[in-house]
């Protein structure tokens, strides 16, 4: 494998094996429908590993024993049912929709020490804008929205090299 620079001078080593990783989300929830191994080279995924409860949005983190992240990568919240709005006056909020069903796919490396594949990111069904809806303070509805793990997924062992 190669290694390649990454941001803050962290490297990463380019994986010549994948798992691409079937999603379906339904009824608020997220179920791993399949892990297929491929032979063919991840697509990188460019900057920092984001860090829950310091940033939002949503992705995927293939994680190794201890929960160390081996891998990441950004999903698309469209996918989910949450979208950023940027005013003209800098402010950005997170809009919340009604959950839609579907599926989704994604590419990550296929490392022999991973264990699982976590959905980090805000909350799925907008527990922020029932609780602000609810009276309580809009700090606390805030924190409540952080960014945290959403679902694990543990990934199937197919014999000895994957």
């Amino acid at each position: 494998m190669a290694a390649e620079e990454k941001s803050g001078g962290q490297r990463s080593m380019a994986s010549r094996k994948s798992l691409r990783l079937t999603f379906r989300v339904s009824d608020g929830s997220v179920e791993l429908l399949s892990v297929e191994h491929l032979a063919m080279i991840t697509p990188p995924q460019a900057g920092e590993v984001p860090q829950a409860g310091k940033h939002s949005g949503f992705w995927l983190e293939l994680q190794g024993s201890r929960s160390k992240v081996l891998a990441h990568r950004l999903i698309d919240p469209t996918q989910l049912n949450s979208v950023e709005v940027h005013s003209p006056d800098g402010k950005i909020e997170r809009k919340f929709s009604p959950v839609r069903d579907g599926v989704f796919e994604v590419l990550l490396p296929d490392m022999d020490e991973a264990k699982s594949v976590v959905l980090m990111g805000d909350p799925i069904a907008g527990r922020a804008e029932k609780k602000k809806a609810a009276g309580e303070a809009e700090g606390k509805a805030a924190e409540e929205a952080a960014s945290s793990e959403i679902a694990r997924f543990e990934l199937p062992r197919s014999g000895k090299g994957r």
